[in-house]
């Protein structure tokens, strides 16, 4: 067994999340044959003796996973800080293992969940791109209308861009559902593929619909199948392997495409370069191509508030990232700006206040989104930016968005740069970034739907690249 982090094996074994067991190293309770577990300390569970206070820790050799008809009023958490009932709570007299949802239901929804001490799992099932229909018995105010039911189908935008139901018809609930004295309104059966946060519910208020009910009663090949309101059991192996079993989608073409989005200096070069050596593909920084877009314009003394005469430069320069050579070690890419390498050039202050401005012009990236998309066309390609899934890649076959609190990138950005006295600095520019790039007009920085979201201030570099190694097809 390979060595990992140690706040990763103190949740694997029930202790705590990831970031209580930081809190317990910190604290001096853990310890590591004999020694005092420090932040960042790695150990391997098959052959380290690891112990929180003075209790030697043990992995479970299995995992157990169970379905569960959710009450309504229970919340879809391992716990509560308020003291609010869990669903966990229903199975606390059955089990002595730390079980979280996989997936969740509002406090307001009841219906078929999941729950598991398997992540990994977990992660495969419930990740959108895999494609996994849930479908939900609705009980709405009124009965909507035909052209009601079409719009919802063909698709409504949303705050987070747009969704559909993937099938809509009046229908009973199933016979595990039970019906309310004095009910009214309307049944209807719809199912979605995405699973959003309160996605059926929002789908329903934008076509002026007041959802009274919302249950749950299928996920993928799994339902109800006889459970009442409370009631639990435990999923057979076969069961197990049917929620796993389905694969990712390809785009049309059966090439594979990584995109990965995120703030700035959230590590998606440095992911993005270790993910795509790990697998062999092409790495492409977009971010790099628009750095030496706005070294040109500055260069050339164009205004970065000027639309038109940045598009005509776009259309004019020609802006390559290539794989570095032998003997530049040091680089994950170089970039050549009309033949002339200006890697060295790219991060400075001058380019880190004009680049936003510079990007955020939709002349400007329209006439980069050519040149992007034919890198992707060649081959296997991980590409990193801040609206590759969204617009230059939107039938990516795998989707990531790196985050990181501000904090944390504005003391990796200080050292990468070795200047530690300008780490409020560069936490000032950060934020004034992530305000730009969130709310341009023009693709704003956001999770896309169907996004695996990666914390890179928890995870390591390798850890980020296992989990997206473990998603691929």
């Amino acid at each position: 067994m390979a060595a990992e982090r140690l706040q990763k094996l103190l949740a694997q074994a029930g202790i705590a999340s990831r970031r209580g067991g930081e809190a317990l190293i910190a604290a001096g309770r853990v310890r590591v044959n004999g020694e005092v577990a420090t932040l960042g300390m790695r150990a391997d569970a098959s052959k380290d003796t690891i112990e929180v206070d003075g209790t030697t820790l043990a992995l479970p050799t299995d995992y157990v996973h169970y379905a569960i008809h959710k009450p309504p009023g229970y919340l879809s958490s391992a716990h509560d800080e308020r003291g609010r009932r869990s669903v966990v709570s229903l199975l606390a007299a059955q089990t002595d293992r730390r079980l979280w949802p996989a997936g969740r239901l509002d406090v307001e929804s009841e219906g078929l969940m999941l729950l598991t001490d398997d992540r990994a799992w977990a992660n495969r099932v419930l990740h959108p791109r895999y494609g996994i229909e849930r479908e939900y018995a609705v009980l709405v105010e009124s009965m909507p209308g035909r052209t009601t039911l079409k719009r919802l189908v063909d698709g409504v935008e949303l705050e987070d861009g747009p969704a559909r139901l993937l099938t809509a018809a009046a229908a009973s609930p199933p016979r595990e559902v039970r019906r309310k004295p004095g009910e009214r309104g309307g049944w209807l059966r719809v199912r979605v593929g995405e699973g959003r946060k309160r996605e059926v519910r929002r789908l329903f208020e934008a076509v002026d619909q007041r959802v009274l009910r919302l249950v749950r009663t299928r996920i993928g090949p799994l339902g109800l199948d006889g459970l009442l309101v409370g009631e639990w059991r435990r999923l057979d192996p076969a069961a197990v392997a049917r929620l796993a079993g389905a694969r990712p989608r390809i785009t049309a073409g059966g090439t594979l495409t990584i995109a990965i989005d995120g703030p700035s200096g959230a590590g998606k070069s440095t992911v993005g370069y270790a993910l795509a050596q790990r697998i062999g593909a092409t790495f492409v920084d977009t971010g790099l191509m628009y750095r030496a877009l706005t070294l040109a314009a500055l260069e050339g003394g164009i205004d970065v508030e000027d639309p038109e005469a940045l598009g005509a430069l776009a259309h004019r320069s020609r802006i390559d990232v290539r794989r570095p050579a032998p003997d530049q070690h040091q680089r994950l890419e170089t970039v050549l700006l009309n033949g002339r390498d200006v890697t060295r050039s790219l991060r400075t202050r001058r380019i880190d206040a004009a680049v936003s401005a510079v990007s955020r012009h939709a002349v400007v990236r329209s006439a980069m989104l050519r040149s992007q998309r034919a890198a992707a066309r060649k081959g296997a390609t991980v590409m990193v930016g801040r609206d590759i899934g969204s617009v230059v890649l939107p039938d990516a076959t795998l989707k990531i968005y790196l985050t990181a609190s501000s904090q944390v990138r504005a003391a990796r950005r200080a050292a990468e740069m070795g200047r530690p006295e300008r780490t409020a600095a560069y936490l000032a520019e950060i934020e004034r970034r992530d305000a730009l790039d969130s709310g341009r007009e023009v693709a704003p920085l956001r999770v896309v739907p169907g996004a695996l979201v990666l914390d890179t201030g928890e995870l390591s570099v390798e850890e980020c690249v296992d989990n997206i190694v473990a998603h691929l097809p």
